[in-house]
This record gives C-alpha cells, sequence and structure tokens, in this order.
C-alpha cells in the first residue's frame, strides 16, 4: 500500500487510534443493568462495538422485552466511561502519527461526542497531530451514514478519492466508501470480519509502509 500517494487522511478514535472499546462496552452494559436489572451475556458484550448505545438499547429491548429508554441509557453511559477511561493508544498509533506530522493533513472524525473525544485525545497527548476534528456533535448523523466523513473531507479541502480512511469497524469502511474515499482497516486484535475486498494492516505494518520508498 503506497500511503504516499495519498493527499490526506482521516483516522476514527475509538478501537482504531485508542483502545477505549472496552471501556464503552462496560459502560453501556452498566447503564443497561442500572436501568433493568439485566446483565449482557459475553456475546452481547462484544455484539455492542461498533454500536450506537440508543440503536443498541432498542435492539435489546426487543429482545429480552425490557424496557429501556435508549436516551437515559445513552446519558447514564456517558457518566461511566467519564468515571473510568483511560486513554490508552494502540501499539505503533503514536509512531505512525508521528511519522506523517506536518507530511500529511490528518482529521479525526468520531461517532463519540466531543465531550468524550477532546479529553481522550488531549490525555493521549495526540491532538496536536489533527487539523480537524469531526465528531457526533457536529453531524445530524453518525457513521454509518457518510455524513461525518463528507464534512471532514470538505475541512480537508481534499479530494475524497485522495483520501484514506483509517477505520476498525464495517459502520466506519461502509461510511467511508459511501463518502467516496479509499478506506483501510486496521487490525487491533478486534474480532471483525471485515468486507473481504479491503486491506487489513496493523499499525506496524502501516508504519512500514509509510517508511519504505
Amino acid at each position: 500500500m503506497k500511503l504516499c500517494n495519498f493527499d490526506a487522511f482521516i483516522l476514527d478514535l475509538d478501537g482504531t487510534l485508542i483502545d477505549s472499546g472496552k471501556y464503552h462496552a462496560q459502560a453501556f452494559a452498566d447503564a443497561v443493568l442500572e436501568q433493568s436489572g439485566y446483565l449482557l451475556d459475553p456475546g452481547e458484550y462484544h455484539e455492542f462495538f461498533g454500536k450506537h448505545s440508543t440503536w443498541f438499547a432498542e435492539i435489546l429491548n426487543d429482545r429480552h422485552g425490557l424496557q429501556l429508554e435508549p436516551e437515559k441509557v445513552r446519558e447514564r453511559k456517558r457518566e461511566r466511561i467519564q468515571e473510568n477511561f483511560v486513554a490508552e493508544l494502540f501499539c505503533g498509533a503514536r509512531e505512525f502519527l508521528d511519522f506523517w506530522h506536518g507530511k500529511k493533513p490528518m482529521a479525526l472524525a468520531s461517532n463519540s461526542p466531543l465531550s468524550f473525544v477532546q479529553p481522550a485525545l488531549e490525555e493521549a497527548d495526540v491532538m496536536k497531530y489533527f487539523d480537524c476534528i469531526t465528531t457526533a456533535d457536529h453531524v445530524s448523523r453518525r457513521k454509518p451514514d457518510p455524513e461525518m466523513i463528507e464534512v471532514t473531507i470538505q475541512q480537508l479541502q481534499v479530494d475524497p478519492l485522495k483520501t484514506l480512511v483509517f477505520e476498525d469497524q464495517v459502520i466506519g469502511i461502509e461510511a467511508a466508501r459511501a463518502a467516496g474515499a479509499q478506506v483501510v482497516a486496521v487490525d487491533n486484535g478486534q474480532l471483525v470480519e471485515f468486507p473481504v475486498d479491503i486491506a487489513v494492516h496493523t499499525w506496524a505494518e502501516l508504519l512500514a509502509f509509510s517508511e519504505s520508498p
């Protein structure tokens, strides 16, 4: 993969740059347990990865006959994350950002709210790498809708076809493709069935591609 052929990079946050999926899933499970007394089984815990809290709360209502209020689940989940979250970059992510900093415009596009994204970036000390940041607060429709990627591309003022998006979940891949951008799946050990025509690489491999002539 020739990364130098792209004009700009757009990176997802949760599960791509930082190991936050476990915190989101646990916070969601805690909120569901508090409101309904229902304990997510291990399969549902992992099923939550890459999902929206309100959407998955509705799925659980239908599946188990619960009476969850999706918006209240989302708000309680956010509170629980703020209580427990620690920003941990995946191995190789900082080295990748360091290599391309100042060489390519880089942006962040996250389904999480700004109230989570900004403190996470500050704690991980990576704010300086991004020319713009798009969150759930900046769009009306989150991934897999392409709006978030389209807005970010407009801010960067680049050609979608010359933009590479880094994602860890299928919903992000769908958003990038619908926006006309190129996409690579970042393998951070998630159990995800990616489309067969999508390149899948670790951060270490992506860094090696960056450094190769």
